[in-house]
């Protein structure tokens, strides 16, 4: 380091010296003397417009006090200087300048502070400079520096910084809401730095916030009375290398960083981590990092990536822990749904998940439930003690097998009974991994083949194969809300394939119901997961039991059988387009046919009949039941009219019913065509569900 120069001479030690030695002896009254040096310049530091003091010359010890207008300090604290200095303490020995004491205002590119204590130390290697009462945004500022050779330390402290400085920090500006809260909080800071020439080689950082409430500007980030304990310190490892640590606890308060709201509570939110960061590539290892929420969930991995226009990640692995899965719900999934389709379930049980991401994209995960109770408000779905694992890879290679189970498991309130499902999930694949039997409503499902792929823009391709045993038809039509039937379910679903948005059935179904078989032959369907689906089959039904259906209803009576057929069925958003159908007394049929009256007017009413009137007109009114030979109706739906026919021609009209024994009715049909919506709603009144009888 450079001797100290001042602007009077080389030799401005010996002039000082001299002039107040001189001064001392000849006049021994004078006791004070005043020198303008101009200015005193160091390597990297200088003073400028410098006056020195001497005080009690007439004693043994005198006081030299220094006066300046300007301190520059060397690098790296070149930014501050002081100004309107005055030194009460100073010495200067052997080329260093020591102010022990002394007064002064801070000037920087960032803050201003008025007038505070100040000491400096400056000499060839070694230099000291402490500020202990600066003011910075309202707080009290203290900061020690020290330069020795090409190294360099320093230590600040502030305490009770005014929300003013954390405003700048969100960027926030007065909402004009009325009922917007004021902004308030203080932040404590304390730190130290340190490193060598130009360069920051070490730092370390603790925050602490108290009572902040404040937002930004978009509304995105904001708090209301936050406490918040922050500690950060890195070290640098490469030229543009940093190993960094940090540690932070949330432990009052609220905080909003959209669209997660945390609340804290008895115990801290905390966030540890560590890593390094290189800042010329913009890459950053995250070495490790632990975020327990408690009473929600715990987050733990490691992760590396670049910050380029963004956050971008090339690899994580992460594993998450939870026994309250309803706060990790809450708080961390439904907030990311506009109307999110967990709103309305409540969630318990335990979850512990390992996930891994390569280049932003999910690469493996393995998801583990156990006691798992799910309640929906809404109805769509319930679990009791639920539990099992999920395996999934897009690996094609990696098949780990999944399995979940369940004591109770419910879709739309249908009730399914305990059950394993093995199954592979794999890239955009699902598939059953066994065949399965569930027990349902008394019976049971079976599924041999359930295959689910996933295709780009596009809808997946679907195939399933199964059947039914003995499901309870009067329990299905309950939970559904239809009108209560009698009997049992049981059938064969053979192949049923969705590709290209077409549903096709490879094969016959076959559906056992009131003692009769119903088959579904030509099943198609396109479009069906749109807002037009078509559907088109055929079906064919069996000698139904014609007591057994009738007698759910108040439609009236009728023993019998019933077969008949729907043919080039058309169905558009679920509505018939057209059809062939006819239903009606089978050829084989030897069963006693009877039919009651009120089942008489409900079938005359729908022909347009005039049956209501005979039995009002004649003695058949005392009569409550008819034989008949055979019943048969038929219709042709084209352009919503239906083409209506009967078992055979009459000299008005046709036949509906062909009465047989004593006492016998034969029921006519006027109308050779009927508007579709008018057969319905014909149909509706007889039948309607409202009306319907449980026996």
């Amino acid at each position: 380091m450079k001797k100290p120069q001042v602007d009077c001479n080389p030799i401005f030690k010996l002039c000082i010296f001299l002039t107040l030695w001189l001064i001392a002896n000849a006049v021994y009254a004078i006791d004070t003397a005043i020198l303008d040096a101009g200015s005193i310049t160091g390597k990297d530091w200088k003073l400028e417009g410098v006056a020195l003091a001497v005080i009690d010359l007439n004693q043994k010890k005198p006081q030299f006090k220094l006066s300046a207008t300007k301190l520059t300090l060397p690098k790296p604290f070149h930014d501050l200087s002081l100004a309107d200095i005055r030194c009460y303490n100073f010495t200067w020995d052997h080329d260093e300048l020591h102010c022990n004491q002394g007064r002064a205002s801070v000037r920087s590119a960032y803050w201003q502070s008025p007038t505070t204590n100040f000491s400096f130390h400056l000499g060839p290697k070694l230099n000291t400079f402490k500020l202990e009462d600066a003011r910075l945004a309202g707080s009290r500022l203290l900061l020690h520096a020290e330069i020795n050779g090409e190294n360099w330390q320093g230590k600040v402290q502030a305490k009770h910084i005014s929300n003013s400085l954390i405003d700048k920090l969100f960027q926030s500006k007065p909402t004009k809401l009325k009922q917007a809260q004021s902004k308030q909080g203080r932040l404590n800071l304390t730190g130290t730095f340190s490193g060598k020439q130009n360069t920051l080689q070490a730092f370390n950082f603790t925050a602490e916030v108290e009572g902040l409430t404040d937002q930004s500007k978009d509304g995105k980030i904001a708090a209301e009375k936050l406490n918040l304990l922050a500690h950060l310190e890195g070290k640098k490892i490469k030229d543009d290398g940093w190993y960094w640590q940090n540690e932070s606890k949330m432990m009052g308060g609220a905080l909003y960083v959209d669209p997660v709201y945390l609340e804290a509570g008895i115990q801290p939110i905390a966030l540890n981590a560590q890593g390094t960061w290189n800042a010329k590539t913009k890459k950053a290892d995250i070495q490790s990092f632990t975020y327990q929420h408690p009473d929600v969930g715990t987050l733990t991995g490691n992760a590396n990536g670049y910050y380029r226009d963004g956050i971008k990640i090339d690899k994580a692995d992460i594993t998450l822990k939870s026994n309250t899965l309803q706060g990790l719900l809450t708080t961390y999934i439904n907030p990311f749904f506009t109307e999110s389709p967990f709103t309305s379930v409540s969630v318990a049980g335990g979850m512990d998940a390992q996930f891994n991401f390569i280049q932003q994209t999910l690469t493996d995960t393995s998801v583990h439930f156990s006691n798992l109770n799910v309640k929906d408000e809404a109805g769509r779905v319930a679990i009791n003690e639920g539990a099992g694992r999920i395996n999934w890879s897009d690996n094609p290679t990696l098949t780990k097998r999944s399995e979940l189970a369940w004591q109770q498991f419910s879709i739309k309130g249908l009730p399914l009974g305990s059950a394993k499902l093995p199954f592979i999930s794999q890239g955009k694949s699902f598939t059953l991994a066994e065949k399965i039997k569930i027990p349902f409503l008394n019976g049971s499902i079976a599924v041999d083949k359930f295959s689910w792929q996933a295709k780009k823009q596009d809808e997946p391709d679907v195939s399933f194969t199964g059947s039914l045993d003995n499901v309870s038809l009067e329990q299905l039509s309950k939970t559904l809300g239809w009108t209560p039937l009698s009997g049992n379910i049981s059938g064969q679903i053979p192949g049923v394939d969705y590709h290209d948005k077409t549903l096709t059935l490879d094969g016959e179904l076959k559906i056992n119901v009131f003692d009769g078989i119903v088959k579904v032959n030509n099943l198609a369907s396109s479009d069906l997961f749109t807002d037009f689906p078509k559907v088109y089959g055929d079906i064919a039904i069996e000698n139904l039991d014609l007591d057994q259906l009738t007698r759910k209803f108040e439609f009236g009576n009728i023993t019998g059988r019933l077969s008949g057929t729907i043919n080039k069925l058309v169905l558009e958003n679920w509505h018939p387009v057209t059809f062939f159908a006819w239903l009606g007394t089978p050829d084989d049929d030897d069963s006693s046919h009877r039919i009651s009256q009120k089942a008489v007017k409900n079938i005359a009413s729908i022909g347009g009949g005039g049956a209501t009137d005979l039995l009002s007109r004649s003695f058949l009114g005392f009569f409550e039941t008819f034989g008949y030979d055979k019943i048969g109706v038929g219709c042709y739906l084209h352009n919503g009219v239906c083409q209506m026919m009967g078992l055979e021609a009459a000299e008005q009209g046709y036949y509906l019913i062909k009465g047989g024994g004593l006492p016998r009715i034969d029921v006519l049909g006027y109308n050779p065509s009927v508007n579709w919506d008018v057969l319905v709603e014909r149909l509706g009144r007889v039948a309607s569900p409202d009306k319907a009888i449980v026996q």
